[in-house]
């Protein structure tokens, strides 16, 4: 009994082939997306072998993290593409309006800080600033506008269909 060795049989160590489809049941799609296909070994993975993986992983990240940035890749051929949309842009598109109001509107401020101040009656929304924006959250809810305001406009991740 003492040169035994206690060890586990290989069908309680490892996992049983995958079934295919035998072709008995009804042919339809797949009802849902089940867990990926590809790597099994997490059922029998040993602490050791475990803590091998994650070292592997921190060392391939350390290798190639430095390379790999999370922004989609764009091909040249939409690059060279969202170039063309800005340039005519730029050369042919008439200024936004919303960017005109502004200008005329810093215009008209700078006229009214010549003339003098004259006392003015209670106005409750002016005074009171009622539903108010801060410029800073009306200049971001502005340049987010002006993002959307183009039918060549794109997402991050696909820019022409």
């Amino acid at each position: 009994w003492e040169h035994l060795v206690l060890s586990r049989e290989t069908w309680m160590t490892e996992l049983p082939p995958e079934l295919q489809h035998i072709g008995l049941g009804a042919r339809t799609f797949k009802k849902k997306s089940g867990p990926e296909k590809g790597d099994r070994s997490i059922w029998t993975d040993t602490p050791a072998d475990r803590e091998r993986k994650t070292r592997e992983r921190l060392e391939e990240k350390q290798k190639g993290g430095a390379q790999k940035d999370d922004a989609p890749q764009f091909s040249r051929k939409d690059v060279e593409m969202a170039e063309k949309v800005s340039k005519y842009n730029e050369s042919k598109r008439a200024e936004s309006l919303i960017s005109l109001h502004s200008k005329k509107m810093k215009e008209k401020a700078k006229n009214k800080a010549d003339q003098p101040v004259e006392r003015k009656e209670f106005d409750r929304d002016a005074d009171l600033q009622v539903n108010r924006f801060d410029e800073a959250q009306k200049q971001r809810l502005l340049k987010k506008s002006q993002e959307l305001n183009t039918r060549f406009s794109h997402s991050k991740d696909k820019m022409f269909l």
